[in-house]
């Protein structure tokens, strides 16, 4: 065993209430409150996620989690058989110590693997040679993300990340990111003809997407106590599909619901008090189907700040997620950032 790895016993993971299956594991707690959504530089500046909690240090006492970000890349960068944690490991070591100093207010994390873009060589030349792809003004490349080799090569990480991190405690939740491309925000798929061109021309259609978010739950079987969050967006990916395909995602939540039980977290990344209008029947069932419910601030600082997390409060956020790059959390006042921790916190469920 790595020196500093937390393992739950076989005590601590016994069977939820309800079951005298003492091999089932216990489902560990939400996170609750502020979150610091960890970083993101990276994705504009290029390279691999750089994991810090000086920002959260900075505001010590205030947030309930982190999400500690790795790319595919850094995970398995030679082959399938390759496996290196140290990304994540040197971070969740960060996480205990700061919580060793902070037992009044410790933080738990949210666990978000970022492929698409972020996925190894060996990766992107599955099925075809890598896709030459421009995003947002940005050379990009990618591998066939819908495609059965990619997605067999996802849900085998899937399997190696939940036998290492599985019963470790502060983990309690792993975003599903399975068929994302330029985001964490599987079900977005950007509309610009700078990428639909060349992901169309490689096999990329409505209905092979579909199929891999269909199918995108299967990829995280291996996880069992750690919950899934499943960041929601109506399917769009033409400019001439108006709202897109809500119904679609409606349908894929309430499968999430089912078989995850309390365990499926939903999740959105475009909170704001001007939020777009396609996204309202979503917000509507994320309410009814209940917590436990996340967000993501749609910008780094929206104009009306206050109003977007008091939103999400109405919404039934049990956390929200702020930035930490590019201006984000760290330019808000404490008092402000400790009174919408409250507010969140009080969504409390049973």
């Amino acid at each position: 065993m790595a020196a500093g790895v937390l393992v739950v016993t076989s005590t601590a993971l016994t069977a939820e209430k309800g079951t005298d299956d003492a091999d089932e594991p216990r489902i560990k707690p939400a996170i609750r409150g502020l979150v610091s959504m960890g970083a993101f530089k990276f994705v504009g500046s290029g390279g691999d996620p750089v994991n810090t909690l000086e920002p959260i240090k900075a505001k010590a006492g205030i947030f309930g989690g982190l999400v500690v970000v790795a790319s595919w890349t850094q995970l398995q960068p030679e082959g399938p058989d390759d496996f290196d944690s140290r990304v994540i490991d040197d971070a969740m070591k960060e996480v205990r110590d700061y919580n060793a100093e902070h037992k009044d207010k410790p933080l738990s994390v949210r666990l978000r693997i970022w492929g698409g873009f972020k996925a190894p060589p060996w990766v992107l030349k599955l099925g075809g040679p890598p896709i030459k792809a421009v995003h947002k003004n940005k050379n990009r490349r990618l591998g066939r993300f819908w495609s059965p080799e990619y997605r067999k090569a996802w849900a085998n990480l899937q399997e190696k990340l939940a036998e290492r991190y599985d019963s470790w405690p502060l983990i309690r939740e792993v975003s599903m990111t399975s068929c994302m491309s330029f985001t964490a925000e599987p079900f977005y798929s950007p509309n610009e003809d700078a990428v639909q061109e060349p992901i169309r021309e490689a096999g990329f259609n409505e209905k092979v997407y579909k199929d891999c978010l269909k199918h995108a739950l299967d990829d995280y079987d291996a996880w069992k106590a750690t919950r899934v969050v499943l960041s929601v967006n109506p399917v769009r990916t033409r400019p001439d599909q108006g709202p897109g395909d809500p119904d679609f995602t409606m349908d894929i939540m309430r499968e999430c619901r089912k078989r995850l039980g309390v365990r499926c977290v939903f999740d959105n990344h475009n909170l704001d008090t001007k939020y777009p209008r396609p996204l309202r029947p979503l917000y509507a069932l994320m309410k009814e189907l209940g917590p436990e419910i996340a967000f993501q601030t749609g910008g780094t600082n929206p104009d009306d700040f206050d109003g977007t997390i008091k939103l999400g409060v109405e919404m039934g956020a049990t956390s929200i997620e702020l930035w930490q790059d590019y201006r984000g959390f760290p330019t808000v006042p404490d008092k402000d950032l400790k009174r919408w921790a409250k507010m969140i916190e009080a969504n409390d469920s049973p």
